[in-house]
């Protein structure tokens, strides 16, 4: 089979949002912290990667699939054709350095414009783009703990992704259950610690692209107490700075049901030779506190990689609908001398294609909102420093931007990758037996996209630290007041738009459930009955998701209706002619998905918590 580029992305949508509904020159590109990053420049390197992604990246995805990874005799990893060459074009246009501190030699782009162009790439060939994907969230973590000894090892090297890395939690007998970790960790007299063990599940684990891999790996040092509060956190190169092996082996390749391209490894530390490793920070015990702060970092990535596959999957469907001729207008049925007419005509694929663009818009908005505030943070941050903000000024600005992002990232992470998986399986229905068949790319996005509800922590566990972490267990929460309060001024703001008054008054009464719900789970808590929040924490967390997507949709679409009273190009009153469309789809379709979750979580449903092993297997 000839390998096609399935890559496919339309690059309006991405500016709609940085440029005119969130407004990025206004809030984030300050001149006297990015002095090269006004909105050209951005532009410029969007429509760079948008290039790179085309004629480097796409034309390996389906093909990178098709080869796989291969774990040779001598421990090797023997990665898909072309993925070396196209490294070498990857590190040559340095976009490994785009978003790294210019401290460590990185560009020091924006955030919000460095995930945006993560997106483009994501979507082209997710399989390559995970073998240098976790080098921002461990040069974040070094940088934050690490002594000055970590720093001068391995900042430099990550921000250039001239060493890749990656991170060890799980292992054979753990899986989620982090606190159950074996891996043991001995201190040294030249203050290294001695690291044996295994981990499984390790993406982009063992290869040659780099001369070296920091392994972010979790472990137990000697003595330590049993659990979480056990747990340290260890840099351990591949190879020590002898450049001799430092006993990191790559015990097997997991045979896995998608992202093919992509080295998932079984890793053993210390089996046949010692291998050693760095403390991160100066205390030992706090591995997990300091992992959930690059955790965030790699859930928001995840609902990222997730957006790219799925708008790709999406944009894959409509071309193949406007292509595909087959049946009649359903107006003209029994017209014997009817006209064949695409597929895009017939109204059950409009239905289907309307729902992946309306998600895909959706989802992508969530997205640039929560990198919106984390960019934001970043410049309150380096303001303070510079005396243009008093401590009393960034504290209460830090506290809205920050609060936004803690409260959307797990939003982001499942939401995002279970619709994603959602979308690809509506491309699939929208090419019929075709998109069954590897001809095509979408069976190839469906099977690449689903392992994005599990890693990084499940759905369930996002769902879980939300309600939980994030919104109080149902008591009152500051965050949820905060979010409340942004939809409402919206609400108050725009309630009378003749256009979208109905579809405001809906969004009101979406909220209000929300906030009901919130209060009736947390009131299970005080009659013994907390087992049901988590029986129901995933539905809360779609219903969250899917009234913060409403917002922006609407948000966007009224941007729309002001555009389209100006004088406009065709294309251009097209594009927001669609994002009416996509908002009117999603508030009259999915938002009402809000109303029946809340209905389902009132009846306080017992059925999960008393069923026993018997009631699936007598």
């Amino acid at each position: 089979m000839t390998s096609n580029n399935a890559f496919r992305v339309d690059l309006r949508d991405h500016m709609f949002l940085l440029w005119q509904q969130f407004k990025v020159q206004d809030h984030i590109l300050d001149s006297d912290i990015y002095p090269e990053f006004d909105q050209d420049f951005c532009n410029h390197l969007i429509e760079h990667a948008h290039t790179f992604c085309y004629q480097k990246l796409g034309p390996l995805y389906q093909s990178s699939d098709r080869d796989s990874c291969k774990l040779m005799s001598d421990g090797k990893v023997q990665l898909p054709k072309g993925f070396e060459t196209l490294w070498d074009d990857y590190i040559s246009a340095q976009w490994g350095r785009l978003g790294a501190p210019e401290e460590y030699n990185g560009l020091g782009a924006p955030y919000i414009l460095a995930q945006v162009i993560n997106e483009l790439f994501m979507g082209a060939n997710p399989a390559f783009m995970i073998y240098s994907g976790f080098c921002s969230p461990a040069l974040y973590l070094i940088d934050k703990f690490g002594n000055q000894q970590l720093k001068d090892i391995f900042c430099n090297k990550l921000a250039a992704n001239e060493w890749g890395a990656c991170l060890c939690m799980t292992e054979p007998d753990a899986g989620s259950d982090v606190g159950n970790c074996r891996t043991k960790a001995i201190k040294q007299a030249d203050g290294r610690y001695q690291i044996t063990g295994e981990k499984i599940f390790i993406s982009a684990g063992m290869h040659q692209l780099t001369k070296n891999i920091a392994y972010i790996v979790l472990a137990r040092v000697e003595g330590a107490r049993s659990g979480t509060v056990g747990l340290s956190c260890f840099v351990v190169p591949k190879v020590d700075l002898k450049q001799q092996d430092n006993g990191v082996k790559c015990l097997r390749l997991e045979n896995k049901m998608g992202l093919n391209g992509c080295a998932t490894s079984h890793l053993t530390f210390g089996a046949e030779s010692p291998c050693f490793g760095y403390l991160l920070g100066e205390r030992e015990n706090v591995g997990l506190r300091q992992l959930m702060t690059m955790m965030n970092l790699a859930r928001i990535a995840t609902g990222i990689y997730a957006l790219g596959m799925a708008s790709s999957a999406y944009l894959n469907a409509a071309e193949y609908a406007k292509e595909r001729i087959q049946g009649t207008d359903f107006k003209q049925s029994f017209n014997p001398k009817a006209k064949r007419v695409p597929i895009i005509a017939h109204v059950d694929v409009k239905r289907m294609l309307l729902e992946m663009k309306s998600k895909v818009e959706g989802c992508r908005a969530l997205i640039v909102k929560l990198c919106f505030h984390q960019s934001m943070t970043t410049n309150i941050e380096i303001k303070h420093q510079n005396g243009l903000l008093t401590t009393e000024q960034s504290e209460t600005q830090l506290y809205q931007h920050q609060s936004l992002v803690n409260l959307l990232t797990p939003i982001v992470k499942a939401y995002t990758s279970d619709q994603a998986y959602r979308i690809t399986e509506l491309a699939i229905q929208v090419y019929g037996g075709h998109g069954y068949i590897k001809d095509h790319p979408v069976e190839q996005y469906a099977r690449d996209i689903k392992v994005l509800s599990l890693w990084e922590g499940t759905n369930f566990v996002q769902s879980a630290d939300l309600f939980r972490d994030k919104l109080a267990m149902g008591r009152h929460s500051k965050l949820l007041a905060l979010f409340e309060q942004n939809v409402m001024a919206f609400i108050e703001q725009n309630a009378h738009n003749p256009k979208f008054e109905k579809s405001i008054a809906m969004l009101e009464k979406a909220l209000f459930s929300l906030t009901d719900t919130h209060k009736l789970m947390g009131s299970w808590i005080k009659v013994q009955k907390m087992e049901l929040i988590f029986a129901v924490s995933t539905r809360f967390l779609q219903m969250m998701a899917e009234v913060t997507v409403s917002w922006l949709l609407l948000d966007a679409a009224i941007i729309a209706q002001n555009a389209l009273q100006t004088d406009i190009s065709q294309s251009e009153t097209e594009f927001y002619q669609g994002k009416i469309t996509s908002a009117q789809f999603y508030i009259n379709n999915i938002l009402p998905n809000v109303f029946s979750i809340a209905d389902i979580i009132a009846l306080e449903d017992e059925s999960a918590i008393n069923a026993d092993i018997t009631t699936f297997i007598p």
